[in-house]
């Protein structure tokens, strides 16, 4: 039988837009698309999709308390329509290429689908990104807050040496493609699913940063004992951040950093904690909406 996918839709108004997609990636969602009011009707559409196998009805049941607690809150439109739709896994390619525009990241950036032609301003580079399968488009806020923390470390290297730039869990590619366009000399990308991987290599070619990335299936313990990099980007969840710092601090320089996003503001205390622990310290911070992302250091 071909898998499944599952797409939960709810109607929101801008003001509460970040509130629900920060709850539906915090459900499970593999990847979301917002319409803006202006191409989808009255009020501001977000489509979620699930892996058939998600348990649906408790997602749609919190999903539902959710919004009464916005609306206690006296947030207008929260108890906005929800629906739901089963799509098989050869439709949904297709309806990622029906909902997925252009978007504009940071001072520099425009993520867009290959699909779309433009034109774009020439004031912008363009990262072309295909998700397949993959989580990681720019539209949630780690991934948005995670390019400001790029930009500004690779606008700001004055290094001796060439920049080394690590992405774990690199899903789409996009964080590590980011890297190679804001200059980074060597990057080097790490994901356990292999399928992702393949999907992040279609990327790679896309952008034709192939001779700059260096793809490697699996985790933190297939790095050679000789990578050392002055950034690492970890774009995951508080438990696996946690779990992380410890083997991942070995591979960074002296004066190296790891930028750490997908943090709930809930959890920053714990990850806070966890980083300490495993020898780093927090030297900046960026918050959008509940989602934090720290700059952290080796103590010395």
């Amino acid at each position: 039988m071909e898998e499944r996918y599952v797409e939960v839709t709810v109607t929101v108004t801008p003001e509460t837009t970040e509130a629900f997609a920060d709850f539906l990636f915090a459900e499970g969602a593999l990847g979301l698309v917002i319409e803006d009011p202006s191409d989808s009707g009255p009020g501001t559409l977000i489509r979620a999709s699930f892996l058939g196998s998600s348990p649906i009805d408790p997602i749609l049941q919190r999903l539902t308390a959710y919004q009464r607690a916005l609306a206690a809150l006296d947030l207008a439109g929260a108890e906005g329509r929800i629906e739901i739709r089963e799509i098989p896994t050869t439709d949904w390619a297709q309806s990622w290429k029906e909902h997925f525009k252009p978007l504009v990241v940071g001072k520099r950036l425009i993520i867009a689908p290959p699909w779309e032609s433009g034109p774009f301003p020439e004031d912008r580079l363009v990262i072309w990104i295909d998700p397949g399968m993959s989580f990681g488009t720019g539209h949630h806020a780690t991934t948005r807050i995670y390019f400001e923390a790029l930009e500004a470390f690779l606008e700001d290297w004055t290094g001796l040496r060439e920049s080394m730039v690590l992405d774990v869990g690199t899903g789409t590619g996009i964080l590590a493609i980011g890297a190679a366009v804001f200059g980074a000399e060597r990057v080097v990308a790490i994901d356990t699913d292999p399928e992702v991987c393949e999907a992040a290599r279609r990327n790679l070619s896309l952008n034709n940063v192939t001779d700059r990335i260096e793809l490697l299936n699996g985790g933190v313990e297939t790095l050679g004992p000789d990578m050392w990099f002055d950034l690492a980007l970890a774009n995951l969840d508080s438990k696996g951040l946690c779990l992380l710092f410890e083997p991942l601090v070995m591979f960074l320089h002296a004066t190296g950093r790891l930028v750490a996003s997908g943090i709930l503001a809930e959890d920053e205390r714990v990850v806070t904690a966890a980083a300490r622990a495993s020898g780093l310290r927090v030297t900046g911070r960026r918050s959008d909406g509940e989602w934090i992302c720290l700059d952290l250091t080796r103590r010395t």
